[in-house]
């Protein structure tokens, strides 16, 4: 049989040509598969900043009504070894404030928003929503691991609880790098964690110092790490105050 009745066989560079392709498609599915997967977030409506200030309005009233005294002598515990000009610092009254409402517990382990939630307050649909959102406030030590900027999300962890987590607020993106610690009372909006009223940070430089001094103080106190920050959020929010760069007011 002469060559001309032969099949034509594919040029070398032809076969070339198709196993630098599979090569290609064999790496693109290995990083794809390797990648860090994206966290899905189910967002919800934000609440109404009115209904929020009238609810947060409302709590401080409840507060100071039913609780005065208490507010006096939680005041002396919060501010025990701080200084008199720290005692006058508006960041700091701040802190004390959101310590009294969602941190301080009484004897049977109860927070003040958890009574004033029970107080059968007549209250309209938004500001339902921001009674629920509240009710679930927790401080949070969050660990930025990146940030989103297609939506402003900051996507990290809880590094007490161990726990993903993804939190939004604009002042806090703007002034937060990955790698920081984010010290706030925290509360969710669907998948969101939103912090109040201040969030202190503590860059990455120093976060190190900060997990020692929480690693330290759950040891002397006998908590787990997430027990910690539930029952003692007065040393811990000391504790990175003491080594923050600076307190960002939160943007809720």
């Amino acid at each position: 049989m002469s060559d001309d009745n032969q099949p034509d066989k594919p040029h070398r560079s032809h076969r070339l040509r198709r196993g630098h392709k599979a090569e290609t498609e064999r790496l693109a599915a290995e990083a794809a598969k390797n990648a860090p997967k994206k966290r899905v977030v189910k967002t919800a409506r934000q609440l109404d900043g009115e209904a929020f200030k009238q609810v947060d309005a409302m709590l401080a009233s409840f507060a100071q009504r039913r609780f005065g005294p208490l507010i006096t002598e939680a005041a002396k515990g919060f501010f025990g070894n701080a200084s008199a000009d720290e005692v006058k610092l508006p960041e700091l009254q701040q802190a004390f404030a959101l310590y009294f409402a969602y941190g301080f517990r009484d004897g049977q382990g109860t927070r003040i928003i958890d009574m004033f939630g029970k107080f059968g307050l007549e209250l309209d649909f938004e500001q339902k929503r921001v009674l629920e959102a509240v009710l679930r406030t927790r401080l949070v030590v969050f660990q930025l691991e990146r940030k989103e900027d297609a939506n402003k999300q900051m996507q990290g962890r809880d590094l007490q609880r161990n726990e993903p987590l993804t939190m939004l607020d604009h002042n806090a993106y703007a002034q937060s790098q990955p790698g920081d610690v984010l010290l706030a009372y925290m509360f969710p909006v669907g998948d969101l964690w939103r912090p109040l009223g201040l969030a202190t940070k503590v860059p990455r430089a120093r976060v190190p110092s900060l997990r020692n001094g929480l690693d330290k103080l759950a040891a002397e106190q006998g908590f787990a790490p997430a027990a910690l920050v539930e029952r003692r959020p007065a040393q811990v929010f000391w504790l990175a105050y003491r080594v923050a760069d600076y307190n960002i007011r939160a943007k809720v």
